[in-house]
């Protein structure tokens, strides 16, 4: 790449006085078509001031080069691909104004001294587990056979990436956290992380019809604090530091019997609720990592020998999957990028995750909000989605990355689960977490 890259200043036309034209693509009088996917990269950078345009109007559009002449100058960068294709970016201003031009060839220079192959790693673009995909797919499947003719209520929004809200929304499926407000004949959606035994009454005693998406491995974790319960011990339950949704609902399985426990000191503690050490079991809360609760369960038994618990077959690894792959590629790159909104408790979990160590790490709301500083001397770059990105915006970064220099991009994944029995099933769990309707 560095020995086809070319800075250059072409005479064009099309600019008028007052602006600055970032070009989205340049007819260059040599080299042809010049793509450029890193334009809005350059506007976004304009528009924060780095460098300051003044008072001029910033606008993207294609330049034509070929002509040769003009009333304007477009200062460029471009770069010739392993398959004969051009890419750069410029920007261009009127020749009349010249510290206007002088911005240009900065910001130019700015952006062309990063230009260099990169290798990028991506950690597996989906950031809903099997549970929370099922769940959704199911109820747009209860929402097409209702074709709006009966109304399908969700109780408590899943936790699901905005794409996949945002097509339960579009379907017509409304979302409420009380039962009060699902008017009768309408069908009720029982979310992945599952709902409490008594809105499974409530439901049923009113005739509502019912979809339920409870993740199997969550029904599990349910239906073992309710039994454990039922056999006069204290549960334990290990919710880790984090905050899920489904908490709530294990909680409510068994609420009089049930202690939740967010780290491992807190083993010492029990005590002070009085508890029997020989009537004591633990579940391990779904949606969080098995890493977390592995201390918790350590710290437990040695304080309680006789605790009983879930099998192990019963956990769901895909939160300590997600941070394992995480962790993983944010050790293999000089820079990780979250792709997530400013306020989503996800994406920041997957900040800290990735920002083990001292790594460096950025979020993204928007792919304009890459910043030239971020990028020197960075050869290889992770891009990690949170729940609360649009699908569009890996694309888009990915695309603005590949207007920096030729890139390799590879995925990252980790996969955990029960290893199958010599016949190939699982020991008695389900593998593919779904959802059934079921008319109460």
């Amino acid at each position: 790449m560095n020995r086809t890259m070319r800075v250059e200043r072409l005479s064009v036309s099309g600019v008028r006085p007052g602006e600055i034209v970032v070009a989205t693509g340049v007819a260059h009088p040599e080299r042809g078509p010049v793509g450029s996917p890193a334009a809005p990269l350059l506007a976004a950078a304009l528009g924060r001031g780095e460098p300051d345009p003044g008072s001029r109007r910033i606008r993207l559009h294609p330049v034509d080069g070929a002509a040769g002449t003009g009333d304007a100058v477009l200062v460029m960068a471009s770069y010739l691909e392993l398959d004969g294709r051009a890419v750069g970016l410029g920007a261009a201003a009127h020749a009349d104004d010249r510290a206007a031009v002088d911005i240009c060839a900065e910001l130019v220079a700015q952006w062309a001294g990063l230009l260099r192959s990169r290798r990028l790693l991506v950690a597996a673009p989906e950031p809903d587990c099997a549970g929370a995909r099922a769940g959704v797919e199911t109820i747009l499947r209860a929402a097409r056979v209702a074709r709006r003719e009966v109304p399908v209520y969700v109780y408590s929004r899943p936790v699901a990436a905005v794409d996949r809200i945002a097509r339960l929304a579009e379907a017509g499926v409304a979302f409420t956290d009380d039962l009060d407000a699902v008017p009768d004949g309408s069908v009720v959606a029982f979310p992945p992380h599952g709902v409490p035994l008594p809105v499974r009454a409530e439901a049923a005693a009113r005739g509502l019809g019912v979809v339920d998406t409870t993740c199997p491995l969550a029904a599990l974790a349910h239906r073992d604090v309710e039994a454990y319960a039922h056999r006069g011990d204290t549960v334990v339950l290990m919710t880790g530091a984090r905050d899920t949704a489904g908490e709530w609902v294990s909680v409510s399985q068994a609420p009089e019997s049930v202690l939740t426990m967010r780290n491992a000191a807190q083993a010492s503690d029990l005590q002070r609720f009085g508890v029997d050490p020989e009537r004591l079991s633990l579940v391990v809360q779904t949606g969080i990592p098995v890493d977390d609760a592995a201390g918790m369960i350590t710290a437990l038994r040695d304080r309680y020998p006789r605790v009983r618990g879930q099998h192990y077959d019963a956990l769901c690894y895909a939160a300590t999957d997600r941070a394992a792959a995480v962790r993983s590629l944010a050790g293999a790159v000089d820079l990780t990028l979250v792709l997530g909104a400013a306020d989503d408790p996800d994406a920041g979990q997957l900040e800290a995750e990735a920002a083990a160590d001292g790594r460096a790490v950025r979020r993204l709301a928007a792919a304009g909000e890459l910043a030239a500083a971020w990028l020197t001397g960075v050869n290889a770059i992770g891009v990690v989605p949170a729940r609360s990105a649009p699908g569009a915006l890996m694309p888009q970064v990915l695309d603005a990355l590949a207007g920096l220099g030729p890139l390799s991009v590879t995925e990252r994944e980790v996969r955990t689960g029960p290893r199958p029995a010599v016949d190939g099933a699982a020991p008695g769990f389900p593998a593919q977490p779904g959802g059934t309707v079921v008319d109460a």
